[in-house]
């Protein structure tokens, strides 16, 4: 009976250590934000993975604010309670407007979370000097939080403090990268320019890899090539879904704004002679908008993997495009 009893309890044990491999853990941070569930009826389903073929580790219900941790792609991962997160459709969670991430900050003993904004309503939490929460509102010296995920009440905002670190939340779009270089499309000439795809294909590459996830599919510079139109110089002429602007004036905020929608982003440099390149911007790593903290992937190089690094070659804004 001991034998069969500890068996038990050993197959238990390496379940739960499963378990607690397969789903990672993951507490507020100081990029972290709140999102609200926007469904109709039934729950959100949060998953271990960014994929709807993932296991599910809990649920979400209507109108329930949850921490959000970071974006990838069409997902959220989020974290449902203390220290526990997963992913869930970024199409059913609207991001607070506003909300930003503290941290406690009491000379001793914990902060109590109450039921209400004053000193007459219940304790229902203490919160750890050094805790992160998020703030989704301030009115009266009180300060309604999500905190261990998505449980909300309110404290005194003379006890939270803004992160020093606290910035931009980030986001990473899984966006195909490709090289204008590839042999198996390097020498493909673009319409009548006499011009080939190493030599003048960043854009056509660029292309290829927004269109590759905006559609779901694999669609390669060579394939682009046959859909595009370009003119006698080379130029290509931008497909009717795309949007460009020539407008440099916080340009970095435009772009992060299009990424925390899902939308990879084209931008073209220039240096001082004229010559212009395009990257695609792909993520940004949290924290301060610089463009350090942009991640891209560039068609001509394979060792330009930020924005910074690609400002350094070409430091000229000229242009972004984004599909509609």
């Amino acid at each position: 009976m001991h034998r069969i009893t500890r068996t038990l309890c050993a197959a238990a044990l390496c379940a739960a250590a499963l378990l607690a491999l397969a789903v990672p853990s993951f507490a507020a941070d100081a990029n972290s934000r709140a999102g609200t569930v926007k469904i109709t009826s039934g729950s959100l389903n949060v998953r271990s993975s960014p994929s709807t073929s993932a296991g599910v580790v809990a649920s979400l219900y209507k109108n329930e604010t949850v921490t959000l941790l970071s974006k990838e792609g069409n997902w959220w991962r989020v974290e449902y309670a203390n220290g526990k997160s997963g992913y869930s459709s970024a199409s059913y969670i609207s991001e607070v407007s506003g909300s930003r991430a503290y941290r406690v900050k009491t000379t001793s003993g914990n902060l109590n979370v109450r039921t209400g904004p004053g000193t007459g309503y219940g304790v229902k939490a203490s919160l750890p000097s050094g805790r992160t929460v998020v703030v989704l509102s301030q009115s009266g010296g009180w300060a309604k939080i999500v905190y261990n995920g998505k449980s909300t009440g309110f404290v005194s905002a003379a006890y939270l403090t803004a992160d020093a670190s606290a910035g931009l939340a980030a986001v990473r779009l899984s966006v195909p990268s490709y090289k204008q270089t590839d042999s198996r499309w390097a020498n493909i000439l673009l319409g009548s320019s006499g011009e080939t795809m190493a030599q003048s294909g960043c854009t056509t590459t660029a292309l290829a890899m927004t269109e590759s996830f905006r559609t779901g599919t694999t669609l390669t510079p060579a394939d682009m090539a046959k859909r595009l139109t370009y003119a006698p110089a080379g130029w290509l002429y931008w497909p009717s879904n795309y949007v460009t602007s020539v407008h440099s004036a916080n340009y970095l905020q435009t772009i992060y704004d299009l990424l925390r929608a899902g939308k990879p982003v084209i931008l073209g440099m220039k240096r001082a002679s004229g010559s212009q390149h395009w990257v695609v911007v792909t993520g940004f790593a949290g924290g301060s908008l610089s463009a350090s903290n942009f991640y891209i992937n560039d068609p001509g190089s394979s060792t330009r993997t930020t924005l910074s690094a690609f400002q350094a070659a070409y430091p000229n804004f000229y242009k972004i495009a984004y599909y509609r």
